[in-house]
């Protein structure tokens, strides 16, 4: 705050002599005080008010720690449970059970798929929804497929197919497979077979949405997963035998 007073000061008296006369001047000396007076009231409340934002944003720090804290448990809980196992990519991840999951993308699926089926030692087992052959194609992967399975039954392997009754393209894959000795049947008119399933020798399961044809396998955006596990195996043949009546 700041006080200004005039009119401070006294008065003086001056002699001035002129020709024939002397004469008295009386004047009055005015000053002017400035004062400046610190408003300590002020100063006080503006320091309590820093102190408490201080002590809040300390206390709002203390919570964003604890909760980053909380965050990066939960991250470490979500990767554990990925362990148990799966990944985007074509890189598996091998569970704490023993077993291994590969996330296939695209026609990941279909290369890992023929691999498996061309080194396959003793017995498939294939539900499918749609499974389109087309003979007269000379590049459709589905083609590549259905036949891998033909040359797999020639090596000595077990070969099972179950295929939706309801779908017309169908039909040539069946006749095929059929005329070459695989066991393929439909499933019941009354019920729709929407599964995508392979299991290979016991112990490699493929599942997801690939159907086996040429959209499908070659430019569609599909994902399906390759689970190397017994238990997972013996459960999916299980499931081939309930849906087909044995």
């Amino acid at each position: 705050m700041v006080i200004s007073a005039g009119c401070l000061g006294g008065t003086a008296r001056e002699t001035v002599t002129l020709p024939g006369e002397t004469i008295t001047v009386t004047k009055t000396k005015t000053e002017t005080t400035t004062r400046y007076i610190e408003n300590t009231s002020r100063l006080e409340v503006l320091e309590r008010n820093l102190t408490a934002c201080s002590e809040r944003l300390m206390t709002v720090e203390r919570a964003l720690n604890a909760t980053q804290q909380t965050m990066a448990e939960l991250r470490e809980k979500y990767r554990e449970c990925l362990t148990g196992g799966t990944q985007t990519g074509s890189s598996p991840v091998t569970g704490g059970e023993g077993y291994t999951v590969t996330v296939l993308e695209e026609r990941e699926y279909y290369t890992n798929l023929i691999k498996a089926i061309d080194s396959s030692k003793s017995e498939i087992y294939v539900m499918m929804f749609l499974m389109k052959y087309d003979p007269g194609d000379g590049y459709d992967p589905a083609n590549d497929l259905i036949r891998a399975l033909v040359k797999a039954r020639q090596r000595g392997v077990r070969v099972h197919v179950l295929l939706e009754d309801g779908i017309d393209e169908n039909r040539k894959a069946y006749d095929y497979l059929r005329a070459n000795g695989v066991d393929v049947t439909f499933d019941s008119p009354s019920t729709t077979l929407h599964a995508k399933v392979v299991v290979i020798d016991g112990k490699t399961v493929f599942i997801g949405s690939h159907n086996w044809s040429e959209a499908a396998l070659d430019w569609n955006h599909e994902v399906s997963v390759r689970i190397d596990s017994r238990k997972l195996a013996e459960e999916m043949v299980d499931y081939f035998k309930r849906v087909r009546g044995r």
